[in-house]
């Protein structure tokens, strides 16, 4: 049996980290990476293993820890890959499902969070043939680098989430705008706009009644695996702390309990949104950390605790659900 957390870390130290300077400094990801992930098995590698969840943290936690804009990129197609297993939707399912565990078609998304009943920013109306689909996902990742890209609208006459495919280019009803962040930006993170945008009830990955308050399963789930962004740029930090000779055992020990702490709570033992909070701010503890330790060289650009400082001020507010920040707020003003 493949040990994926192995593998991870072989591909992290042989291929992501070295390269991690350049893409950041280049703003593109090298095809390559992509080449990697899919010839190593990474983007189906969760089917082909019996603690999937658990894996799947691991592993991103370690490949963010090499290269936050690659790992951010492939990490969006799980999220549409698990849809489209779990689709009734069978001739979408025999068209993509198999290239989409291969990695022979990539995927981006764009979640539920941005067709939130209260206030829904993406509105599917029904037609005869279809939906028409209005308003704006203001963050989708990968545009231009991914294939496909799974979105999930909010029919306000149905009360329902309607999840679908749809290739990841512009066209005369949609259109995307580049954002630049100020870490991972060779992520091709846009803004994305829909105009009456039409999509066929062949496309749609499905249907489902909207859900009003408490938290479910795979909404603990989701969360926990948005999780490995924080711990992985921490990971990150403390790797580099080690490799230049200021190595913070404490640090790591942390780290591990704040990984426990995660995977507790995405099961119900615990506050998700704390132990979410919780990594967030440890990851810029870990931060500061290493750029104290290599002093000056942490504000000249380029230096890699200098990126470190940017990654982790970016998991503070990336994948961070409006629980999470207050969660963050309230500790760090308490």
């Amino acid at each position: 049996m493949t040990d994926w957390v192995q593998e991870a870390q072989d591909l992290t130290d042989e291929v992501l980290r070295p390269a991690a300077a350049e893409v950041d400094r280049s703003g593109k990801i090298p095809p390559s990476h992509f080449a990697a992930l899919r010839d190593r098995g990474f983007y189906g590698f969760a089917f082909a293993t019996t603690d999937r969840v658990n894996t799947l943290a691991d592993v991103g936690e370690i490949l963010v820890s090499g290269c936050l804009a690659t790992a951010f990129v492939w990490a969006q197609h799980h999220g549409t890959l698990l849809r489209m297993v779990m689709s009734r939707n069978d001739t979408l399912k025999a068209r993509y499902l198999a290239d989409l565990r291969s990695g022979a078609v990539t995927a981006g998304v764009s979640g539920s969070g941005y067709a939130n009943p209260e206030n829904p920013l993406i509105v599917a109306t029904e037609t005869d043939d279809g939906y028409t689909i209005t308003g704006h996902a203001p963050f989708v990742t990968g545009w231009g680098l991914v294939d496909v890209l799974g979105v999930t609208a909010y029919d306000t006459r149905a009360q329902k989430t309607v999840t679908f495919l749809m290739d990841a280019t512009d066209g005369p009803n949609i259109h995307a705008n580049r954002i630049s962040l100020s870490a991972a930006d060779a992520s091709n993170t846009v803004e994305l706009t829909f105009d009456e945008h039409h999509v066929p009830h062949a496309s749609v990955i499905h249907v489902r009644k909207a859900r009003r308050g408490g938290l479910s399963l795979a909404d603990r789930l989701v969360l926990r695996l948005n999780g490995s962004l924080a711990l992985g740029v921490a990971r990150a930090c403390l790797t580099e702390a080690d490799h230049t000779g200021h190595p913070t055992p404490q640090l790591w020990e942390t780290h591990t309990t704040i990984r426990e702490a995660l995977n507790n709570a995405a099961t119900g033992d615990g506050d998700i949104h704390d132990a979410r909070a919780h990594a967030s701010q440890f990851t810029v503890t870990a931060a500061t950390y290493v750029a104290t330790a290599a002093g000056s060289r942490s504000v000249q650009r380029g230096e890699p605790t200098e990126r470190l400082i940017r990654e982790a001020a970016f998991s503070m507010v990336c994948t961070t659900t409006p629980e999470i920040k207050s969660r963050i707020l309230t500790t760090r003003h308490a």
